[in-house]
């Protein structure tokens, strides 16, 4: 079934994906604003999205599960992951009467203007009574711009790096229990709309291969970076999330 594809194609592919898998090892996001894009380069666009199906799940449960104190994510973030899961169906649900390009443009300018401010001095913290029901709305917004667009990632930044004292392991573990309820609901509607076909399903599934090797090496990379730094990096994520966004609204 490979043999349509010359093997520099899949070579490439791996090399995309263990990109992914690497970034999303050592940072707990990135891994489709990485791929996809390079995968594109050599791939029809919606192919290159549909591959990342499987992967995605793998690697967002893979990294919850080796969380620490998943039960205490679970407990905190519970309520962000219920307004995801909601939000999604009205983003899916509004998305042929909504003008997607103008929700691209404001959001994409706004994940960028907050990304600069959190590099910044004046940086803003919710207070520890507001973590909840800050996250009920930034799960619904994540859902809905998701549902909308597939951009789940960035709302959900916004809101961790918010969060005080969120180390940098608490920062993955927290985004990957909160990525399942974004990510899984998103494959089953791949594959009931047809854009996970059974050939792309066994290329997805085969996939995981390269995608779980780099989340291995990436993970031993994310011990050697300080909390500080990881910060710096997340808000560097942002940024490109942002300049996605407007790039998807003017393409």
């Amino acid at each position: 079934m490979l043999a349509e594809y010359a093997p520099w194609i899949i070579g490439w592919c791996f090399f995309a994906l263990w990109c992914g898998g690497f970034i999303k090892g050592a940072l707990g996001v990135g891994t489709p604003l990485l791929t996809v894009p390079m995968m594109a380069l050599v791939l029809p666009p919606q192919m290159a999205i549909a591959i990342m199906a499987i992967p995605v799940v793998v690697a967002n449960l893979w990294q919850f599960a080796q969380a620490e104190r998943s039960s205490a994510v679970v407990a905190r973030f519970w309520p962000t992951f219920i307004a995801i899961l909601v939000g999604t169906w009205f983003g899916v649900k509004i998305l042929s009467v909504i003008d997607e390009q103008t929700l691209l443009v404001v959001v994409g300018v706004s994940v960028i203007g907050f990304a600069l401010l959190q590099g910044s001095r004046f940086r803003l913290h919710l207070p520890d009574p507001m973590v909840k029901p800050a996250g009920i709305f930034f799960g619904g917004a994540s859902g809905l711009i998701g549902g909308l667009s597939s951009f789940f990632g960035p709302m959900l930044i916004v809101y961790l790096i918010s969060i005080r004292n969120l180390d940098k392991n608490q920062f993955v573990s927290s985004i990957s229990f909160l990525y399942v309820s974004a990510v899984v609901p998103w494959t089953i509607t791949l594959y009931l709309f047809g854009l996970l076909d059974q050939r792309l399903l066994i290329y997805s599934s085969l996939a995981t291969i390269p995608v779980t090797i780099g989340l291995l090496i990436g993970q031993r990379i994310r011990r050697r970076i300080s909390d500080a730094r990881f910060q710096y990096l997340i808000i560097g994520i942002l940024v490109v999330s942002g300049i996605s966004m407007l790039w998807r609204a003017y393409s």
